[in-house]
């Protein structure tokens, strides 16, 4: 639920990047098949539409990827994962580290992959404070891994 929030949110602020040509149904199946076959076979299984990019993004286990301008104008594609607990967000940076997210990433062209530990209640209400959040977030150097965990 907390993803579907924020694919409302970066869809009102135009940073949201589903759509890209780039992340077309064939590519996302080809992605997950190749990095994540367990889990394309239990979404054939449970007769899940792989021409829905979102059933394929939910393969993928990705709740959203936004575009945002850094300071030196350049457009950084970012990966986005929601977690409710600050611990489940340090598991989730843990996975994304190893080489097959590492792949799926290069892949993707994610060039950052940032997982935001919130609660429901406190999830941003106002669009201005998520404007905040991402573009803070951009600007502010990544270590090599290009994963990070925010918490809100």
């Amino acid at each position: 639920m907390l993803g579907l929030r924020f694919k409302s949110v970066a869809s009102q602020l135009r940073v949201l990047a589903f759509g890209a040509s780039d992340l077309n149904a064939d590519h996302l199946l080809s992605v997950a098949e190749k990095y994540l076959p367990r889990r394309v076979t239990w979404a054939r299984n449970k007769r899940h539409d792989f021409s829905d990019v979102y059933v394929l993004w939910d393969v993928l286990n990705i709740d959203a990827v936004i575009e945002l301008e850094n300071e030196d104008g350049k457009l950084v594609r970012v990966g986005v994962s929601l977690v409710e607990s600050e611990q489940r967000g340090r598991d989730r940076i843990y996975d994304l580290k190893s080489r097959r997210w590492y792949g799926i990433r290069q892949a993707l062209g994610l060039e950052q992959y940032w997982v935001f530990a919130v609660k429901w209640k406190d999830f941003p209400k106002d669009n201005g404070q998520w404007i905040d959040i991402l573009y803070g977030e951009i600007d502010t150097p990544i270590d090599g891994s290009g994963c990070r965990l925010v918490v809100i």
